[in-house]
């Protein structure tokens, strides 16, 4: 069994999000109001739990983002015509992380250019599930592609 946990660990976006903390706070300071702070500290709170879990086991591939999807989304593998390991561009190909949409597929990534390609039976469009372990990943798929996926 795979398990991948991914987290919003960035430098950047962390120090982004403390350079509007003090934009944000310094007026607020002064005027004794703080509607702002409070907008910044929730994403920043929303931030520091959010994640993507991915989990690959017999019998499927199952994914959530934590704290909003309580329960996996699992996609069995008898509903899964191929997987593949690739690098993506997040930017050009999404516009960013996230779950992001495009004429292709869903990506559900955290951060990083490297994803697992996930076509399905009777659907046009791709899921991607962004990883920071590659070659895992794709060990761990390798079983179940000899048993016809």
């Amino acid at each position: 069994m795979y398990q991948e946990q991914q987290n919003f660990r960035q430098g950047w976006l962390w120090g982004l999000l403390a350079l509007v903390m003090i934009i944000t706070l310094l007026p607020a300071l002064e005027t004794n109001r703080y509607p702002g702070v409070w907008g910044v500290g929730g994403v920043s709170l929303l931030l520091a739990v959010m994640r993507l879990d991915t989990i690959i086991n017999e019998e499927g591939i199952h994914y959530r983002w934590f704290p909003f999807m309580p329960s996996f989304t699992t996609l069995p593998w008898d509903q899964i015509t191929s997987v593949k390991v690739r690098k993506y561009g997040p930017l050009r190909e999404f516009g960013g992380w996230g779950i992001r949409l495009s004429l292709k597929g869903t990506a559900h990534t955290v951060r990083g250019h490297y994803g697992l390609e996930i076509h399905r039976k009777g659907k046009n469009r791709f899921i991607l599930l962004g990883t920071q372990r590659p070659e895992e990943i794709a060990e761990a798929v390798t079983p179940f592609q000899r048993k016809g996926v």
